[in-house]
């Protein structure tokens, strides 16, 4: 088990460029929560550095590390040329033990089949498989990523999309602390933090209940009129919040969105209609939604056209 410390430092860790951190930054600043990473070995050795991590007295700055053959060691002098000697456990990297930390992340999550982590992008991104959420009737496909606030991250996340296109929904899990995450609204994809649904009580494990509270809310963004959940199940049109549960209400939503974001928000009803499967009896919205109304409180329909109207 590990406290919500040492949970929140391996996030950290997990953003930096390779995933490591020196044995003398966990000695010096996080000895607690280090212990605990490397007990359950979510963290394991990597090697050794040959540069000391931060100069305290003097701005933080790296100290190179040379090999001294009086002394049998390797250190660096200090301002008053004395010789400081660097103890050679505080020379290893540790590195995130990435299929430990999905093993952990994902303990109280029932992957369909069992399957394990496929990396799609090598350290980077793993597709992990169907999961069953509390009050979902369909399997999700689920994506674990980190280093999405890097632009070369993202880059290597969205190729990876593109190659392998979300069926519907997709959720993707991410070490990549919320406030950081890319603020643009990706089609088919629910990313969230792992910080915003673990169980606080169980370090990183996600709770399979907060996931599924999430993404049948959403994360509406308070700085846009309109913000549609990755499935469309939940629309929100200025503070109002819209929920629709059949398939192809939620598709009709989707597309509507995407061509507003995409700045032609005007569609082809027909055109709407069979990219969410319709039959062809169901020739316009109002047999579509039928049944409800509140649908037409921010969906407009004219001469053969409709758009979000907010």
């Amino acid at each position: 088990m590990i406290d919500q410390v040492a949970a929140r430092l391996l996030m950290t860790i997990a953003e930096t460029p390779g995933g490591k951190i020196a044995a003398s930054v966990l000695d010096d600043f996080y000895p607690r929560q280090g212990k605990q990473l490397m007990q359950t070995n979510l963290l394991a050795p990597l090697g050794n550095t040959f540069a000391a991590p931060l100069d305290l007295d003097h701005g933080d700055e790296p100290l190179p590390l040379i090999w001294s053959g009086e002394h049998g060691c390797f250190g660096y002098y200090n301002p008053a040329a004395v010789w400081i000697t660097v103890r050679p456990e505080k020379l290893t990297i540790f590195g995130v033990n990435m299929p430990v930390l999905l093993a952990r992340m994902l303990a109280q999550m029932e992957v369909v089949g069992g399957a394990e982590p496929l990396a799609l992008v090598p350290d980077a991104v793993w597709e992990i498989g169907n999961v069953r959420l509390p009050g979902r009737s369909k399997p999700v496909p689920l994506w674990v990523a980190r280093r999405l606030s890097d632009p070369d991250g993202w880059s290597a996340f969205v190729a990876a999309t593109r190659l392998r296109p979300a069926p519907g929904l997709r959720i993707v899990l991410s070490t990549t602390p919320a406030v950081r995450l890319p603020k643009q609204m990706f089609e088919g994809h629910e990313i969230i933090s792992v910080g915003d649904v673990a169980d606080r009580a169980a370090g990183i494990a996600v709770d399979p209940a907060l996931l599924a509270a999430r993404i049948t809310n959403g994360s509406p963004q308070a700085d846009v009129p309109i913000a549609v959940s990755a499935d469309g199940g939940s629309v929100t049109v200025r503070g109002k919040r819209y929920t629709f549960t059949g398939q192809k209400h939620r598709a009709i939503i989707r597309h509507l969105h995407d061509a507003w974001k995409n700045g032609e928000p005007e569609c082809l009803t027909e055109a709407v209609l069979e990219a969410a499967e319709c039959a062809n009896s169901v020739n316009t919205l109002t047999k579509a939604f039928s049944g409800r109304k509140d649908w037409q409180e921010f969906i407009k329909v004219e001469g053969g056209r409709c758009w979000i109207q907010c």
